[in-house]
């Protein structure tokens, strides 16, 4: 009788599995065409533009401060100074984090057409087309 038992707690545990496998969250499964085929997920997004924009951050603070911000801005992609006004959503004068992170964020999903959570080198490339026309600043 026990390894009866055994043998249907074993068979039970071996029909579940493969309903475990499927309720992971979607967040862990990697979207097709994804990251691995040369895309760039929003995580690959804000650590790769946050470090750009943080370099401007001349006093080490952690912040960049609208000084530091035009001293850094390029030449030919629309007023630094409207753009810092945009990112600066508090007034406070001074880009932190949460601020960065929140411009990026809203970036990428206008950039990522198709919804899908990754920037495709196709986006990309037509992010960088739309940019060079428009002078804009827009990049991915």
């Amino acid at each position: 009788m026990t390894k009866v038992l055994s043998f249907r707690s074993a068979a039970f545990a071996l029909m579940l599995t493969p309903i475990a496998a499927c309720a992971q969250p979607a967040a862990r499964q990697a979207p097709a065409g994804g990251a691995a085929s040369g895309g760039v997920t929003l995580q690959q997004y804000v650590q790769r533009h946050e470090r750009k924009l943080l370099a401007a951050d001349t006093d080490g603070d952690g912040r960049v401060s609208r000084d530091e911000f035009l001293a850094a801005a390029k030449a030919g992609k629309g007023d630094p100074a409207k753009r810092f006004a945009r990112i600066d959503r508090n007034g406070d004068g001074m880009l932190d984090k949460a601020e960065i992170d929140a411009m990026l964020a809203k970036r990428f999903a206008r950039l990522d057409s198709n919804g899908d959570g990754v920037l495709s080198p196709a986006e990309r490339a037509a992010a960088h087309d739309k940019s060079r026309v428009a002078g804009d600043g827009a990049e991915s």
